[in-house]
């Protein structure tokens, strides 16, 4: 039996020293192609860890969208080690495969049970993550062109000032 394993790793030995042969050698290290890989942004308050069924943690990844009533946003799942915070520790970005595919979900309200409890019903869709990378930098794009809270500030204190009784907390504050 000694013989025969001997003569089977000598087997073995050859065919590999074949496949060795058919490669092209050259003298520069290959350069690793870019495109393998894309890189996504997202915002930190839109990433929510959990634990999955396999005792695995995971990042569920919403995309902010102008959805109606009864919708929810789409997002997607990666898993959380994927995950790294950006220096700023505002958002976080993840490398993922630029060829591959990702499964979106989205609950959708389907109606009102007996007890007033909202039903809902989970849709799924499969994207390419070249055309996720582009949902996600729309979205973000977007949420861009909106005012934010702090633009709005001076108007809502203005507001709220004018409807104070004439005191010296009003005096004090149209003072500001």
């Amino acid at each position: 039996m000694a013989e025969t394993k001997n003569e089977m790793m000598q087997e073995e030995k050859k065919d590999m020293s074949g496949m060795l042969e058919q490669l092209t050698w050259g003298d520069e290290k290959p350069v690793r192609d870019d495109k393998d890989e894309i890189s996504i942004l997202v915002a930190n308050g839109m990433v929510k860890e959990f634990t999955g069924q396999d005792e695995k943690e995971y990042a569920r990844i919403s995309i902010p969208m102008d959805s109606p009533e009864g919708k929810s946003w789409p997002s997607f799942v990666i898993p959380s080690d994927k995950l790294n915070v950006n220096e700023s520790g505002k958002s976080m970005w993840a490398k993922i495969s630029a060829k591959g595919k990702t499964t979106l979900s989205m609950s959708e309200q389907v109606g009102v049970k007996e007890d007033g409890t909202k039903e809902y019903k989970t849709k799924y869709a499969s994207i390419d993550n070249k055309d996720l990378k582009k949902l996600l930098e729309a979205s973000r794009d977007r949420s861009k062109d909106r005012e934010s809270f702090k633009e709005k500030l001076a108007e809502k204190k203005e507001a709220v000032v004018v409807q104070m009784p004439d005191t010296e907390k009003k005096q004090r504050a149209m003072a500001l």
